[in-house]
């Protein structure tokens, strides 16, 4: 009798063991997969794909079918293109942008603060949406802004040319890698779009003029030179191009000039910008 009730009791023992390893497989623990998507994110390639997602330097595939179309009709593939370098849309830097027939017309939404109210879940969604996005397919030659303007002013539809990857890459940019450009200057927008005007002022406030002048020796004056006149942008010393166009500058610095030898300094933070930008807001040290 005894052994039958310690035969019994390893039974049991045994079936209650079972039970926790069955039960154990559905007790909420998986990770998530839009978790874990997030967070194998490259934030350093969604930035470069901000810019230009077919760039090589984001690792997009160089032979795809498509590429001659994106270089065609670039501006209407780039997110820099209609949301603006400081991601604010037609209320930002690119109040004034209007279009042409190879340009669309700049997004009314604020992209930085969008992404910041929305999870990155949500963003992905959003991104993924193919209902009122533009094919692949549309023939942008026929975009005229006054006349055939809905179609080619749409969002592309991002899942008939990114993988996932390259789309999560692209949401941890918006959610962690955008700047708050009102840290780095001040900004005055007046009119309205596309008319309107924005005048800068206030470069780097409260930034660190010394520490920028390290961060520039160490950085940036192997190639743009000790007054940053070496390599012009635009027609302009990095310095007045800063000083002119700081909405733009930030992102360049974090993730580089795309088809250039100029890398991204995908660690720089927004006390480094700071710095950087109070440093060339000097015009007597880093003249026009």
């Amino acid at each position: 009798m005894k052994i039958m009730k310690k035969v019994n009791l390893i039974l049991a023992g045994m079936i209650l063991l079972s039970v926790a390893v069955f039960t154990g497989c559905d007790n909420g623990d998986d990770p998530d997969p839009m978790q874990v998507a997030y967070d194998n994110a490259d934030l350093a390639k969604g930035g470069i794909m901000y810019d230009k997602f077919w760039a090589s330097e984001s690792g997009f595939s160089q032979s795809d079918a498509n590429i001659a179309k994106f270089n065609a009709s670039a501006d209407f593939f780039r997110c820099k293109q209609c949301h603006g370098w400081d991601g604010l849309g037609n209320a930002g830097s690119y109040n004034n942008r209007g279009p042409k027939t190879t340009r669309p017309n700049i997004s009314g939404i604020n992209l930085y603060q969008l992404a910041q109210t929305m999870t990155s879940t949500e963003l992905y969604e959003a991104m993924t949406k193919t209902a009122g996005r533009r094919s692949i397919s549309y023939n942008l030659s026929t975009y005229d802004p006054a006349t055939n303007a809905t179609e080619g002013d749409k969002m592309p539809s991002l899942t008939e040319i990114l993988s996932d990857a390259q789309i999560w890459d692209m949401v941890k940019f918006m959610k962690e890698g955008m700047f708050d450009v009102s840290q780095l200057y001040d900004a005055t927008y007046t009119g309205t779009y596309p008319t309107g005007k924005s005048v800068f002022a206030n470069v780097g406030k409260d930034g660190n003029e010394a520490a920028g002048n390290t961060f520039y020796s160490a950085n940036c004056a192997g190639c743009h030179g000790a007054d940053a006149k070496t390599i012009t942008v635009e027609g302009m010393s990095i310095g007045k191009f800063t000083r002119s166009k700081p909405n733009e500058v930030q992102h360049k610095v974090k993730y580089g000039q795309l088809g250039s030898a100029m890398a991204g300094e995908f660690d720089i933070t927004v006390t480094n910008m700071k710095d950087l930008y109070k440093a060339l807001a000097n015009s007597t040290k880093y003249p026009d």
